[in-house]
């Protein structure tokens, strides 16, 4: 990869969205954001207002000058780099040097990765950019493409005018970049360093990204005004942004460089990613006409199926009868009333009819022995089918329809994942009986007979390749089953907060892994009487900064609602208001690592009424 024919090394830009406003307008750091949406095919993007900026840098390398005013349409931009999961999802053979499934694609050429642009085009129903024989980019088409050297730079800018879009300081830069300095001489998971001021994340560092242009030293001596495209002829093609190896210098938003456009993986390097663009909305509102930009996208949408911000996301919801049949003993907590509670609440209140309903199939057992012995598997069955009263405790009560309604919950959970991967529903809710996380390999425990949201992780990692995945538990009981499950696996990081001593007596602060495992189970034992402030506290200072140094791939939550303060078998004092807010804090740990990707799973919520108005409260939260 050579920088102007010689110098390379660095990445620049991480930002917090910024707003649209005129045509042709200057924007700083402090406007307010730009619109973003979700693509058809799961992939956020932000739209870029159209406008003017002073392109290049007075002090920079020559290839840089002279500085001059360009003019560009709007367009959309991909928040993230193209990460290797969604380039895998094309059949396009992944060359990346330093793998995982949310680092930034890299090790690509330029051929590839207009490949890759027409068929993600193709996916989404939108007419390809590049004619694959010459490979010259239709700008009119409605597809996706490469940016111009001029819109990346102009959307690395945001506005600014300073070296990097967060001003001038380089001490700043390990805030905003994966660089040379600080990377370890790898990549790193796509929107871990902050954004820049409109929302886009890596611009300054983690790989260098791949522009449109062919690449001429002196090439801003004669570029066009408006919506310039580069020279006509050249060997190399443009790259723009700091990289894994790269000097602050080569961070910098004005900085360009150049790399042979060879067809071969090869010789490609390592160290050479690229984004994504989409021609804007033609017209471009004037300052505050925010509905003028909706309308404008939403009409562009048609040609694409984009989800425009601030539209419900569609969340899904499992449940079935065969739940019901799940029969305990009169009077236990653990009743078929539980769900009745729930579906009857959200009809009520109109939401039922707003959720996307998921019809579960029962997990085959292959799953099942992912997490339970075979054994304890088919003397489960055995003891349902036969009658028996209890399942190993006298907590466990059991009927002759048990084991369908447990194999059922397990798949309950197996068909959100799905809906959620194959981009059916942004997330999804389980409303299952009976309950899983206190279930062990070989035996049932606390009203659990099989572990559904373990049954989930595993079904994650191996059905779809996902390394990493976050469990959030806060039931008022400690999930020992799940805990147990992933002790020793540095693949799982689960976080618990529950009253604590009680049921069932483990859950210390001391209790944090063990061997590769160790660090990543986090528990937060709380005493009786703990209230929202407690809770927030907890995974604010406890799950946020864990989560972010994880970057799960995937997130469950266990999500048991017997810590409200009127619950039958909990003694601690939380809101319904506050599983909303805990919600949201989790909504947002899934939204910047793992495009929004949960997964919940009811647990324990005794108390019938605050059970189904929690419920409520952490779907409004989901759809929102």
């Amino acid at each position: 990869m050579r920088a102007s024919c010689g110098k390379r090394a660095g990445l620049c830009g991480l930002a917090i969205l910024v707003a649209l406003s005129g045509c042709r307008q200057k924007q700083g750091p402090e406007s307010s954001a730009p619109m973003a949406i979700t693509t058809s095919s799961g992939i956020e993007m932000v739209l870029i207002p159209g406008g003017s900026f002073r392109m290049g840098g007075v002090a920079g390398n020559d290839d840089e000058k002279p500085v001059h005013t360009v003019w560009l349409a709007p367009f959309w931009m991909d928040r993230y780099e193209v990460v290797q999961e969604e380039f895998r999802k094309y059949q396009i053979s992944d060359p990346s040097h330093f793998k995982g499934t949310r680092q930034p694609l890299e090790q690509i050429n330029w051929t590839d990765a207009a490949l890759y642009c027409n068929e993600r085009s193709l996916a989404e129903g939108l007419e390809p950019c590049y004619d694959e024989d010459t490979w010259a980019c239709n700008f009119d088409a409605n597809g996706y493409r490469l940016p111009t050297e001029a819109e990346w730079e102009y959307a690395c800018r945001a506005g600014t005018t300073s070296d990097y879009s967060f001003g001038n300081s380089v001490a700043q830069l390990n805030d905003y970049a994966w660089h040379a300095a600080n990377s370890g001489a790898t990549t790193h998971p796509v929107g871990q360093k902050k954004p820049n001021p409109w929302g886009l994340y890596d611009m300054h560092g983690n790989v260098a990204e791949w522009c449109n242009d062919r690449y001429a030293k002196d090439y801003y001596g004669a570029s066009p005004g408006e919506n310039p495209r580069g020279p006509d002829e050249g060997q190399e093609r443009v790259l723009r942004g700091g990289a894994w190896n790269s000097s602050p210098e080569s961070c910098r938003s004005a900085y360009r460089a150049s790399d042979p456009a060879i067809d071969d993986t090869c010789l490609a390097n390592d160290a050479i990613g690229f984004r994504c663009v989409r021609n804007g909305p033609r017209e471009t509102p004037g300052a505050g006409s925010k509905q003028g930009v909706a309308a404008g996208a939403t009409r562009q949408a048609s040609g694409g199926e984009i989800m425009a911000s601030g539209s419900k996301s569609k969340t899904g919801f499992v449940c079935h009868d065969i739940y019901l049949e799940h029969k305990t003993t009169p009077g236990h907590p653990e009743s078929p009333r539980r769900l009745a509670a729930i579906t009857e609440r959200l009809k009520a209140g109109g939401l039922d009819a707003q959720l996307v309903h998921l019809a579960p199939e029962p997990a085959p057992e292959k799953w099942l022995r992912t997490i339970h012995d075979a054994r304890y598997i088919e003397r489960a069955r055995r003891a349902c089918a036969e009658g028996d009263a209890i399942l190993d405790t006298g907590d466990n009560p059991i009927s002759t329809k048990s084991y369908d309604a447990a194999v059922m919950a397990a798949g309950g959970v197996l068909t959100a994942v799905d809906a959620v991967m194959e981009g059916r529903v942004a997330n999804a809710f389980c409303a299952v009986r009976p309950p899983g996380h206190h279930a062990l390999a070989d035996r049932a425990m606390g009203f659990c007979m099989f572990n559904n949201v373990a049954i989930g992780t595993r079904y994650v990692q191996q059905q779809y390749d996902l390394a990493k995945v976050l469990i959030v538990d806060w039931d008022v009981h400690h999930g020992n089953g799940t805990q147990a499950t992933f002790y020793d696996d540095p693949s799982v990081l689960y976080f618990s907060v529950h009253q604590y001593p009680f049921y069932p007596g483990t859950g210390t602060e001391s209790e944090t892994g063990r061997g590769k495992g160790l660090n990543t189970t986090i528990n937060v034992p709380l005493p009786a009487g703990s209230d929202d402030s407690d809770y927030l506290e907890a995974f604010e200072k406890k799950l946020r900064p864990a989560a972010v140094a994880f970057a799960p791939d995937f997130v469950f939550v266990s999500a048991g609602f017997d810590a409200h303060e009127n619950d039958t078998l909990g003694g601690m004092r939380v809101t319904t208001d506050c599983f909303g807010k805990l919600t949201r804090i989790v909504k947002g740990i899934a939204e910047q690592f793992c495009k929004g990707r949960i997964v919940s799973v009811l647990e324990g919520g005794y108390g019938l009424e605050d059970l189904a108005a929690s419920v409520e409260t952490h779907l409004r939260v989901l759809m929102d």
